[in-house]
Order: structure tokens, then sequence, then C-alpha cells
């Protein structure tokens, strides 16, 4: 074998075997593996049904804190980013009886969310960027309505959080955001999506941008010890000065971050 022909055979490995590359397939993989797992499963799975164990992760707590902060507050709608397969989608929408309007960039979760809340009312799915969805709603007669926010997409490469964020600041003036996979300062027992240098969902990487917007911050008071499920942080946003802030001060389930 010549040293040419090695030479292109190094390139070519070191390009296909990247990081970046092998990030990819285990996404694809873990898709498919998905997708695969609810067809053979499709007694349980092929049709959705409201279930506590998978609602917000399994989280009992989790599921406490969007009850009482939708009993505190007359919403409209809800918006959610990151669709996956509908288990949030379904449950929102069972809980509260209200429209949700959900986007998912990944085509075949997409259809899967599609297949299994076929029966459910209210509820509609898009397909795409999550930013692209929220500023097409922000265009619509949405932005005049009282939202709750559930942003869940930042699972791939692109973290469109603070794009979202800047999005519902501008074009909402009534809404609270509960954003999934958020660090509990504190609580080490709460995981939180970890992407790298500055691409954490932290408050140290999002402090600035919660303040560039006014937004105030509370997470979970429930210690991680005494949560269920998969006992993933999160973070709940409010407008500063906006009467849901009042509201979410008198939920005992929420404290401040101290980002106030």
């Amino acid at each position: 074998m010549n040293r040419k022909y090695l030479r292109r055979l190094r390139q070519y490995l070191t390009r296909w075997m990247s990081v970046p590359y092998l990030k990819s397939l285990k996404r694809r993989i873990g898709t498919l593996e998905t997708v695969v797992e609810i067809i053979l499963a499709n007694t349980v799975y092929a049709v959705y049904e409201p279930d506590p164990s998978t609602a917000f992760n399994g989280q009992i707590g989790r599921q406490r804190i969007f009850e009482e902060i939708v009993g505190q507050r007359r919403f409209d709608c809800i918006v959610e980013t990151g669709t996956f397969i509908g288990d949030a989608a379904g449950w929102m929408n069972h809980v509260t009886g209200l429209p949700v309007h959900s986007s998912e960039i990944n085509r075949h979760f997409h259809m899967l969310a599609r297949k299994r809340l076929a029966s459910c009312k209210d509820i509609e799915l898009e397909v795409g960027d999550s930013v692209d969805c929220l500023r097409r709603l922000a265009d619509s007669p949405l932005a005049g309505e009282r939202v709750f926010f559930y942003l869940d997409a930042h699972w791939y490469e692109s973290l469109p959080l603070a794009d979202e964020l800047r999005l519902i600041a501008r074009h909402w003036r009534d809404f609270v955001v509960m954003i999934d996979d958020f660090e509990v300062p504190g609580d080490e027992g709460y995981g939180f999506d970890d992407y790298g240098f500055r691409r954490s969902l932290t408050i140290g990487c999002f402090g600035k941008v919660f303040r560039e917007l006014e937004l105030l911050a509370y997470s979970p008071a429930l210690p991680s010890a005494q949560e269920t499920g998969a006992r993933r942080g999160c973070v709940v946003l409010a407008k500063k000065g906006s009467n849901a802030v009042k509201e979410l001060d008198a939920i005992s389930l929420l404290k401040s971050t101290g980002t106030h």
C-alpha cells in the first residue's frame, strides 16, 4: 500500500469519523432505536394515554408546579418547542383543556407524535426549527394571547434557547416560560444539559440573557431527593413587573434563583 493511498485513507477517516460526525451518527441511531421501540411496543405507545409516569420526565413535582401555574393564571393556549413523541403536549392538553401548539425539528419524532396524538383535541403539531416556528406564531393572532411556553428544543447541536426567549419577550406581553433540562442552583441531584464551554443550561450561561430581557427566574423548591422520575431540572420565567410574577411568587413549589 503506497503512501499516497494511506494519506488519502487517513484524510477520509479523519473527515468521516470526526466528533461532529460521530455525534450525528449517535443521534440518528438513537432516533431509529426510539422509533423501533415504539413500533414494537405499539400496544402501549401507538395511541397517547395520559400517564403521570411519562409526563414531564415522570416527575410528580414538576407536574404539580405546572398544575399550580396554570391554576393561578388563565392562559389562552400553550406553546411547546421540542415535541419529541408527544408526552408533554398530550399531558398539558389533558390537564388544562387548552389548545397546544408544538413544534419538532426531527420529522420522525414529529410523525410519531402526530400518530400518537391523533385522537387528542386542540393539539397542533408542526415540523421545523423551533425559532422559525415561534417567529411564525409571533406574526399570528396568537401573539396577543396569554401563553404558557414549554421550551424543550435543545437536544441537538443547535442551542436555540436564547433566540427563543428573545422572540417570546419581544412579541408576547403576558406569558410564563418553563425550560426543561435546566440547572437548579444548589441542588446537584437535578440533571441539566451541558453541551460544552458556554453551552450549558445554567444560570451562569443564561443569566445575562434573563437580565437583558427582564425575565425573573424561579427553580423548583422541592429537593431532588423527593422528586420522582428522571429528576431533570427546570427554570420558570416571567417578565419583570407582570402579574405573572406576583402569581409565581405565591407558589410554594417555586423559589427565586437569586437573579431578581
